[in-house]
């Protein structure tokens, strides 16, 4: 007979596994973690170790620090809101004190940016929740300490607190004392934030108390919500999780998409009429001024070199002319090219304007929808439209026998539907956007719609020139800017970022600007808290992830960035374990999937790589350099080694460097990349110079170390 001791028991023990942009920021100490992805193994360091969990390390995908810091400067805003840190001893952190006094007005310039808790514009007695309208309690208040929330108490006595950590009293003018009361005292070396607001009330400045109520606060009407005050349709509204507050440090982030910094036309209603016939685009990039025209009647014909490169008379390209600024307004508008060669463009005008003159001609791109479906939903019609997505705009010219096929670069555009972000549902089947394609907003280019009959009425798109100041994160810079600077709200205390996107003269002056911490070598960056590197590290995977999955590498999207699937930033005290995956370690045939970039530009010099030769003084770099186009090609490999040094007796420091290397180039290609480095002020500088008439790219690989013995 069988018995309990019989019995076998089969256990199973499975660690933390994921998507690598879900892989905790940092790990427990000890806990082992599965990017399941990009088969990276991770284990959690000490974390009791507060510097490396304030430290993200780059990754080694393609171009990882440049990516960060495009979407440092174009996507995220940056934001403080109330908060005050005791996290010294000139804070009174003594390991007796309780209780902590101050005001609303107090400087926190000890263990912050040189600020006060609250702005010192706000209003008499507007020191209030802008969620409860009254004085803040603890029920308001996010308290961290040493990165753990802790719970309040509004009535409670000290000695009679349970479950609870602290008590909080306050007042509602800039004046009034605010005191927070500890159960247990704090020691000298703890590190405690208490932010005013959290994730919630920047929600509610931006969507509004409720769907039935627009106001920011309660029983107050002086500025709406954002989404509300600028007509925001649903699709374009930020997903709540690229919202954050960091209690400990007061800070937070608005992390925007693409489409957030996109240039963008969207419709003001469903679309009720159908029957389209062109969409008529133009880009104000290629706007060419002071062009000479003679006209005969109204025949118009314009000198421009080459221009049966440019335009067409063939349908679904650039068959049309967009003219402003001339010498005589009777040539300003919009028509049709009637014939282009290699010395001048034609189209006919209405009325007789003077027989000679000049004028501003931009091209237009023709975008033929006519054969959309009469009926149906509106938006799948247009997409099953020829071109309408990605409409190459090629130009057929018969040179002989030879047809050329000239590309320009209107693919990048996109008329498309909009989806709701939370439920990725299609808001209507009758609303579109028109834009450019994401591989664009980097670099956000004006357009301009131009009306061909009623195509852009049905469409309930507005004929005009669309430009930055379109895009939300312009509007959404003006309404922080508004938010902050009102004395009736308390929530916003500064703004910043990189790349302003609003013309406003005034809002650009009083917005700062947002810059990250990183190392010489460009290896990390270091933020005020974990909580802080925890979260732009989050924002900022989660926003890379967003393209390198919807986008195909090579198809024109931001796919087209050679995204893999590592990611930008890690918490340093994320400690990677050698896998044959990860890295091929110990293996007598190592590969290296990824690698340092670097862009080097045609005929001139630019900086590769700067070190800090505090840290390391000798580098040996493996390289390749590379340039292909059809039959043409540049192709160098090399090993470079460096070693810097300073021999004392007021020398300055110098370093030697030798290239071993060879190249070809192939074709029209001429030229080489040569190397040169110097030192200054500690960092070493390693520059290309480069001869080669194309542009080319470089990858390589770093090994470093310290020559002295000592």
């Amino acid at each position: 007979m069988a018995t309990s001791n019989n019995t076998v028991v089969v256990s199973r023990i499975q660690n933390r596994r994921g998507l690598k942009q879900d892989l905790p920021q940092p790990l427990r100490a000890g806990e082992l973690g599965l990017a399941t992805d990009s088969r990276q193994v991770f284990i959690g360091g000490d974390q009791l170790d507060s510097t490396l969990n304030k430290v993200l390390i780059f990754e080694n995908t393609d171009n990882a620090r440049q990516i960060v810091d495009s979407i440092a400067d174009n996507q995220i805003i940056s934001f403080t809101v109330p908060h005050r840190r005791f996290n010294t001893s000139l804070n009174g952190l003594d390991g007796i004190a309780k209780s902590f006094t101050y005001t609303g007005s107090s400087d926190v310039s000890i263990t912050n940016s040189s600020r006060d808790v609250f702005r010192n514009t706000v209003g008499a007695g507007n020191v209030v929740s802008i969620e409860s309208g009254a004085a803040f309690d603890a029920d308001d208040l996010t308290v961290v300490k040493n990165g753990t929330t802790l719970k309040g108490n509004n009535t409670a006595s000290i000695g009679n607190l349970t479950t609870e950590d602290y008590i909080f009293t306050s007042g509602t003018s800039l004046g009034n004392d605010h005191t927070i009361t500890f159960k247990t005292t704090p020691l000298s070396s703890d590190d405690i934030g208490i932010t005013y607001y959290s994730n919630s009330a920047v929600v509610r400045a931006l969507d509004g108390a409720s769907s039935s109520d627009a106001n920011i606060k309660p029983s107050y009407s002086g500025l709406t919500n954002f989404y509300d005050r600028d007509s925001i349709p649903t699709f374009l509204q930020i997903p709540q999780d690229l919202i954050v507050v960091n209690a400990t440090t007061g800070t937070g982030y608005l992390g925007l998409q693409h489409k957030h910094t996109a240039v963008i036309a969207t419709s003001s209603a469903d679309i009720t009429t159908l029957g389209f016939s062109n969409l008529l685009v133009s880009r104000t990039s290629e706007k060419v001024t002071n062009a000479s025209y003679t006209a005969s009647g109204g025949d118009i014909t314009v000198a421009y070199t080459n221009a049966d490169q440019n335009y067409t008379t063939n349908a679904n390209n650039f068959n049309h002319v967009y003219v402003t600024g001339g010498s005589d307004s009777d040539v300003d508008g919009v028509a049709k090219i009637t014939g282009a060669n290699s010395t001048h463009f034609t189209f006919t005008v209405s009325g007789t304007p003077a027989t000679s003159g000049t004028l501003e001609h931009t091209r237009i791109m023709n975008f033929d929808i006519s054969g959309a479906p009469s009926s149906g939903n509106v938006t799948t019609s247009l997409n099953t439209v020829s071109g309408i997505v990605n409409n190459t705009g090629n130009i057929s010219i018969t040179s002989g026998s030879n047809v050329e096929i000239i590309t320009p670069a209107w693919h990048s555009l996109q008329l498309l539907p909009q989806f709701d972000p939370a439920t990725g549902t299609q808001v209507s089947s009758s609303k579109v956007f028109f834009t450019h394609r994401s591989a664009q907003s980097s670099t956000p280019l004006d357009f301009t719609l131009h009306e061909d009959g009623t195509t852009l009425s049905r469409l309930n798109l507005t004929a005009k020139s669309y430009t930055k100041d379109d895009s939300v994160k312009a509007k959404l810079e003006v309404f922080l800017y508004d938010a902050m600077i009102d004395p009736a709200l308390n929530l916003f205390e500064s703004v910043d970022t990189n790349q302003e996107y609003t013309s406003n003269s005034t809002v650009k002056a009083t917005i700062g600007s947002y810059s990250l911490n990183t190392n010489t070598e460009g290896t990390e960056i270091t933020f005020n808290s974990n909580e802080e590197a925890r979260n732009f590290s989050t924002l900022v995977n989660k926003l890379y992830f967003e393209y390198s999955i919807y986008n195909t590498p090579g198809s024109g999207g931001l796919g087209s960035l050679s995204v893999n699937s590592r990611g930008l930033t890690n918490i340093k005290n994320n400690i990677q374990l050698q896998t044959a995956e990860g890295a091929a370690s110990g293996l007598p045939d190592v590969a290296y999937d990824t690698t340092e970039t670097a862009s080097v530009p045609a005929t001139s010099n630019t900086n590769i790589k700067t070190f800090d030769i505090t840290a390391y003084d000798t580098f040996v770099i493996d390289y390749s350099i590379d340039f292909r186009n059809g039959a043409n090609l540049y192709r160098k490999v090399g090993l470079l080694q460096l070693s810097s040094y300073d021999y004392g007796s007021g020398n300055p420091a110098d370093v030697v460097i030798q290239d071993y290397g060879t190249d070809k180039a192939v074709g029209t290609v001429t030229g080489n990349v040569q190397f040169t480095a110097n030192v200054s002020s500690s960092v070493l500088t390693l520059t290309a110079i480069s001869s080669v008439n194309q542009s080319c790219s470089m990858k390589y690989l770093v090994r470093k170390w310290n020559a002295p013995s000592t």
